[in-house]
């Protein structure tokens, strides 16, 4: 087994940059040996492009498994973040500093091909200490999990998505260098403490895109596809408690029960599901009534077993690991979990499903995707894309544009 660590000529530009790209593999065999560097190209070394696909025939553990697919996909890695991550239900914070480092990192922040300004042996000295502190023990656990979620979100951070010449002056300046041949990569920070995935770079924070940014976002092919759960939570919380929305509108549903609007319903059903759901609710709503009984059966669990399982892929989620624990917190992880789970299998199928088409998925949004559609692959592909993401009753609108920013609704269309 060997501890690898990808040295990118550029730690502020995403690694998918044009101006970016690999300066070394530090490795570091699980022997007595000494670690050695794979150079790409670095300064300090007279040599250049070696041979780095030896590896593919050993086994391989990263600190971060999506960044070093960014250069070559290893067959066989595991990710030490997910470790941590899945033993302690929190991201890993290294909290390692190299003075060398970090005085060249401020006294150079705006130089270009940063990391090959810092000599090879500081860089030995770090990843050295990065391989100390993250020397966990892995036994396979949720592998399946690790490697789709990794594969997934790699997928989408490398097809960028296309912006406006006028990005800068709809952000701001601090985007211009990080724009790459007209495009912004995002990048997913996946080991979140509920598991749902965070996304920002370069100050842009694609999770959380206000309506009067969305526009400096632009189709590559013909146009913007959006397709947008309805309702997403609440049919995701059905299928855990074995409840049928049918086809019709849920929030009208669970109006009909209430005796009020349709507007009035999305207010009710959010304080009732994330401020407690009263007797007289339990006794009027049957769809609230087994979810009173689902969180129960979730907090007995983790209080008789000291964790509880998320749904589809059986990840664990360890009392201990949580502050402040309660029936609503543990009831929100899960569905959080749920959500995000659910959502990779989609992107899988999806992305299988689009290999050999020039339409892409350029952006997830927890109950939304973003397509580049290409005119070519047939208004036949944005219905195969729809029935894959409707799958359990999870029913979606369709909007279409030029810009993220401008969109009409062709929900009807589909």
């Amino acid at each position: 087994m060997y501890c690898v660590i990808p040295i990118f000529k550029d730690p502020n530009l995403h690694p998918l940059h044009k101006n970016n790209g690999l300066s070394a593999l530090w490795v570091q065999p699980d022997t007595p040996t000494k670690p050695f560097f794979i150079i790409e190209h670095h300064p300090d070394s007279d040599k250049f492009m070696e041979d780095y696909k030896w590896l593919d025939e050993e086994w391989i553990v990263t600190p971060d498994k999506k960044i070093l697919n960014h250069f070559y996909e290893f067959k066989d890695v595991y990710d030490l973040n997910f470790v941590h991550w899945l033993e302690t239900g929190k991201p890993f914070e290294k909290n390692i500093s190299n003075n060398a480092i970090d005085f060249l990192s401020n006294k150079f922040y705006n130089v270009k091909k940063l990391n090959e300004i810092i000599p090879l042996c500081k860089h030995n000295e770090y990843c050295s200490d990065v391989n100390e502190v993250m020397n966990i023990p892995y036994t396979g656990e949720n592998n399946d999990y690790m490697n789709n979620v990794i594969k997934a979100f790699t997928s989408i951070e490398k097809n960028g998505i296309k912006v406006s010449d006028d990005i800068c002056d709809i952000f701001d300046i601090r985007v211009k260098k990080h724009i790459s041949n007209g495009k912004l990569y995002s990048q997913y920070n996946l080991w979140t403490t509920t598991g749902r995935p965070s996304n920002s770079f370069g100050s842009v924070n694609f999770a959380a895109l206000p309506p009067e940014k969305r526009k400096g976002f632009i189709a590559e092919n013909d146009s913007l596809i959006e397709f947008d759960f309805d309702a997403y939570h609440l049919r995701l919380i059905a299928d855990l408690v074995d409840y049928d929305f049918g086809k019709d509108s849920v929030h009208q549903h669970l109006a009909d029960f209430y005796g009020s609007t349709y507007e009035e319903s999305k207010q009710i059903s959010f304080k009732l599901l994330y401020g407690g759901i009263t007797k007289e609710i339990r006794e009027k709503v049957p769809f609230f009534n087994k979810v009173h009984n689902y969180i129960n059966k979730k907090w007995n669990e983790i209080n008789t077993h000291n964790l509880v399982y998320t749904d589809i892929y059986r990840r664990k989620l360890l009392f201990e690991n949580y502050e402040d624990m309660n029936r609503n917190k543990v009831f929100n992880y899960l569905i959080q979990a749920y959500e995000t789970e659910s959502n990779i299998k989609k992107i899988l199928l999806i992305q299988d499903y689009l290999l050999g088409k020039k339409t892409k998925l350029v952006l997830y949004g927890y109950d939304s995707f973003l397509f580049d559609f290409a005119n070519e692959d047939g208004v036949e592909t944005l219905r195969d894309i729809k029935s894959i993401l409707e799958e359990n009753k999870h029913y979606t609108k369709s909007k279409m544009g030029l810009n993220y920013g401008e969109m009409e609704d062709i929900t009807k269309r589909l």
